[in-house]
């Protein structure tokens, strides 16, 4: 398989989630995957791919990778689109984690269903334990999601980790700010990106946006008091890799 564009650290502890596949969409079927490493940096990663050989059209996969410290967001990206046929697409996050202890990726992908597109989170990683350069047991699955506790203005909150698809995370998800304290982002204000309507429009939005990174605030659990900001990152086009 070809690389387009590579991102390739050399981690000294990393770990994958086993493939999920999904589809047919349009008559393609797909798969996707979260991996972690901890090198000279920590980061998560997401892989959309076809299931199988050739590739698919310029703007068909989408991908987020998102970190997580224990149940915890620590880094998020905005997606990534495919910018020419490609068999695959891979996108890391950025940044360097938020200190000692144990992570995970878990992301989410996009396929072109023909009117928009469908979103499927991955599995979760396997854990690394950061700074202690070792792999911990494989993940379980999706499982059910947790029923999520709810503030007083009926806004569910909780760990992204425990989300079992894009459509059933809570409406505050558990993040640090940029300076280290735990709050909640909103999943309205951490998921408020352009949605494309068509590979064509997708592949303009990738040229327009990559390397854009965005602030949105981190509240406490009222999802009213403002605890910090949480920044979330787009991968410029050197750090994605595309498989064909």
């Amino acid at each position: 398989m070809g690389v387009l564009a590579t991102f390739t650290p050399q981690a000294a502890a990393d770990a994958h989630s086993p493939w999920g596949y999904y589809g047919p969409v349009k008559g393609i079927k797909y798969k996707n995957r979260a991996t972690i490493a901890d090198s000279s940096r920590l980061y998560a990663s997401t892989t959309a791919a076809k299931n199988g050989s050739g590739n698919v059209p310029s703007g068909y996969l989408g991908a987020l990778a998102r970190l997580y410290k224990g149940s915890t967001l620590c880094a998020s990206n905005g997606y990534s689109y495919t910018s020419g046929p490609a068999n695959s697409l891979s996108v890391p996050t950025l940044g360097k984690g938020c200190g000692k202890g144990t992570y995970h990726s878990y992301g989410v992908t996009k396929a072109y269903t023909g009117n928009g597109y469908k979103a499927v989170y991955t599995f979760k990683s396997p854990s690394v334990n950061h700074r202690s350069l070792t792999a911990g047991p494989a993940a379980p699955g999706h499982g059910t999601a947790p029923a999520w506790p709810k503030n007083a203005k009926g806004e569910t909150y909780g760990s992204g980790l425990e989300a079992t698809s894009p459509g059933n995370a809570p409406d505050l998800i558990r993040a640090y700010t940029t300076g280290g304290e735990v709050g909640y982002v909103k999943r309205a204000e951490l998921e408020d990106e352009p949605a494309p309507a068509s590979p064509r429009e997708a592949v303009a939005l990738q040229k327009r946006l990559a390397g854009a990174d965005r602030r949105i605030a981190v509240y406490d659990t009222d999802g009213t008091t403002v605890l910090g900001d949480f920044v979330v990152r787009r991968a410029p086009a050197s750090a994605l890799t595309q498989g064909r």
